[in-house]
């Protein structure tokens, strides 16, 4: 929070009051909270961190919601999932904290776990016009469109909302990171009974669902879905008085993961009922990213039994060094 020696207990508790209620969904009861801190302490870091999760959190879409269950379980061929991932080159990494990473290489990486666990799915990279990669990336097929590299997530959002609508409705698909290993055959997850399944995780509270691994198991359902995203995240960026609360272009980093809360709804997934909502009819599986977008920690040790629970191992920002390595033990069936 704003904790140094000189921060009066009442910011800090006032900080913390902020933050409790966003996570809520509630930028309605963190206001007076973040009001006190923008008269007290208008310039420090988290003040304006809070303000900006307020604004992006009290954003709304109208759409019928309701709890639902996962379920009934659907039947999908393991010849009939796409594993779509997204890499375009970049000067340095989109985030501008992580290091320089080779990406191609985690790409191809994860390719090869997917060869290992998912045998029979299809290996898909979206990308751009220029973007060249090599035969070893292990691609069944690179997808390019025409596209503003500068703008990395969203367009990212917009390449997978198309590949979305060139997609036969008989196949589903996982849209994922480069740095994502297959760590179980990604059909015992979609049929699992969603259309749409998004990965959840604790402590962003403006960003719930992890943009870095999505599950489409109903074709038509989830064009629908995502083509609501990208219309969502449009209407985000070209918010100026929101724009203005962040350092960098929403298109650019963090829009994406904002434009998935905003249209399930901060406040409908805070106080959801069930592991599921209907959404305008479509049913969006809540999954926890503890099992189905798992990450690694640096000096921990995992029980091998434990690991082989997880549907996907993420190697999240300068994690990805370690991919290699837990690769390596795939194939050589030590995991």
């Amino acid at each position: 929070m704003l904790a140094d020696r000189s921060t009066p207990p009442n910011l800090d508790e006032a900080a913390r009051a902020a933050m409790q209620n966003l996570e809520r969904g509630r930028a309605d009861l963190a206001g007076p909270h973040i009001e006190m801190l923008l008269t007290a302490a208008p310039g420090h870091e988290t003040t304006q961190r809070l303000n900006a999760m307020r604004h992006v959190i009290a954003c709304e879409q109208t759409a019928s919601r309701s709890a639902a269950s996962l379920g009934p379980p659907r039947a999908i061929a393991q010849d009939k999932v796409d594993l779509v991932a997204f890499h375009v080159d970049l000067p340095a990494a989109p985030s501008g904290i992580h290091e320089r990473i080779d990406y191609k290489d985690a790409l191809r990486l994860s390719f090869q776990s997917a060869a290992q666990r998912a045998p029979r799915a299809r290996r898909v990279v979206l990308t751009d016009e220029a973007t060249d990669f090599p035969d070893t990336v292990g691609a069944d097929a690179i997808v390019r469109f025409a596209m503003d590299p500068r703008l990395t997530m969203f367009e990212r959002t917009r390449a997978q909302a198309a590949y979305l609508r060139s997609m036969a409705d008989d196949r589903a698909c996982v849209l994922m990171d480069t740095d994502v290993a297959i760590n179980r055959d990604p059909v015992e997850a979609l049929q699992t009974g969603f259309d749409v399944g998004l990965t959840w995780r604790t402590g962003f509270a403006d960003a719930p669902f992890n943009g870095g691994l999505i599950l489409v198991a109903d074709a038509c359902r989830g064009r629908a879905f995502m083509a609501r995203v990208l219309d969502c995240y449009e209407g985000l960026a070209a918010d100026a008085r929101l724009s203005r609360l962040f350092s960098r272009n929403l298109k650019s980093w963090w829009g994406d993961q904002f434009a998935l809360a905003i249209v399930i709804g901060y406040r409908a997934f805070a106080e959801r009922a069930g592991e599921a909502m209907l959404l305008d009819g479509t049913k969006i599986g809540f999954l926890p990213c503890a099992n189905y977008n798992f990450t690694l920690e640096p000096g921990r040790n995992y029980d091998r039994a434990e690991l082989r629970q997880k549907y996907f191992i993420h190697f999240k920002g300068n994690r990805k060094g370690m991919l290699g390595q837990y690769v390596k033990l795939m194939m050589a069936n030590a995991l």
